[in-house]
């Protein structure tokens, strides 16, 4: 039976956990034999990289964009609201999917914005999530879940720094960036914290080196080289980059944002503190950090975690919603 070609509808190709989860969805069924495009007003990707056999095709605006969707006859996957308004005006048929990471009127403070946003989740288009946090918040959507490469992230044996902490910088007002300087003072400067991210340091300027840019094998050696991965976001879809740092071997201190708690466990294989209470957050590093029984009980049970999102399962669900 021949498989209908998939198309993805991608604003941007910009570095960041849910258009990670798109480019696999997409790299990993052109791997079971979908011919599968990506439609984005950015060009392709240098952070990823997508099969060769994964099309790219760039666009000035979503007007141009929508002319072109009205002609193919293939499955359409809108991956973000605005694409999700893209597509609705597009369909032939039944053949509209909405990857729903988050319910993204979280990332709006104007109530007219989160109204577009919500009016979308109406559209006759079907719903399926990474989350299930989503999942138990938005009506008629169906959980085909997320996974971690294990070829990359994995345990690297090397040495920690004892001292070093590790966490992610983004400027969007949910993501904690406010709190991780707020942390890094606490903690004072015994303390070495690395960030990653599109953040720039100079947001902040309270820790001691911030990377952009770097690729998945450097990361990953960052994972395994700190002593404890921090997350201080105030609300997550999902949060995969606890789950990579689990992946690693890397000792977790996060918040609770929401979809993170699908798998964070407080005292079993992470500490969680509230997302405002930097102060608990600065206890819950140096608990980590000095109390080795706890260290290598949440190591154990995130290892373990991190198992239990392998990448076959989910695409195997994707591939029913795509019969």
């Amino acid at each position: 039976m021949m498989k209908r070609p998939v198309i993805f509808l991608v604003e941007s190709g910009g570095l960041c956990g849910g258009v990670r989860v798109i480019f696999e969805e997409a790299a990993r069924l052109s791997q079971r034999g979908w011919k599968v495009s990506i439609y984005s007003l950015d060009k392709p990707p240098a952070w990823f990289t997508l099969p060769t056999e994964v099309e790219w095709q760039r666009f000035p605006d979503y007007r141009h964009l929508q002319t072109v969707l009205t002609t193919e006859d293939s499955w359409k996957i809108a991956t973000w609201w605005k694409t999700a308004q893209v597509l609705k005006d597009a369909l032939r048929g039944n053949e509209g999917l909405y990857l729903v990471q988050d319910i993204e009127t979280a990332y709006y403070s104007q109530p007219i914005m989160q109204e577009l946003v919500m009016d979308t989740y109406g559209y006759p288009l079907r719903k399926y999530t990474t989350s299930r946090w989503v999942e138990e918040n938005l009506p008629d959507v169906e959980y085909v879940g997320i996974g971690i490469d294990f070829g990359l992230y994995k345990q690297l044996h090397l040495k920690r720094n004892p001292k070093a902490l590790m966490s992610v910088a983004r400027a969007q007002r949910l993501k904690g960036l406010r709190q991780l300087g707020e942390l890094s003072r606490r903690l004072g400067p015994n303390y070495e914290l690395y960030t990653l991210g599109v953040a720039g340091a100079r947001l902040i300027g309270a820790w001691k080196r911030h990377y952009q840019g770097l690729s998945d094998h450097e990361v990953v050696r960052m994972y395994n080289e700190v002593s404890c991965f921090v997350s201080t976001t105030q609300h997550e879809g999902f949060n995969l980059c606890n789950l990579e740092a689990m992946a690693c071997g890397a000792p977790v201190a996060t918040t609770d944002a929401d979809g993170n708690m699908q798998y964070c466990r407080d005292g079993e294989n992470c500490l969680v503190v509230d997302p405002l209470d930097m102060r608990g957050m600065a206890h819950a590093v140096r608990r980590m950090l000095s109390d080795k029984d706890l260290r290598a009980k949440c190591i154990a049970n995130g290892l373990e975690t991190a198992k239990k999102y392998p990448w076959g399962p989910v695409i195997d669900r994707l591939e029913v919603l795509l019969a």
